[in-house]
């Protein structure tokens, strides 16, 4: 496998992940009718 291959399938993971983390997110403010702050960003560490 090259390089390019090993960044394309790394950039692929984290896309997928991107897209996961946001349908969450979409989920959430859908159950609590919006209700959450939106413009505030949670605490990745947390």
């Amino acid at each position: 496998m090259t390089m390019i291959e090993q960044w394309i399938l790394e950039d692929e993971r984290e896309l997928e992940a991107r897209c996961a983390r946001f349908r969450a997110a979409r989920l959430r403010l859908d159950h609590n009718d919006g209700a959450d702050e939106i413009g505030v960003e949670e605490d990745p560490a947390a």
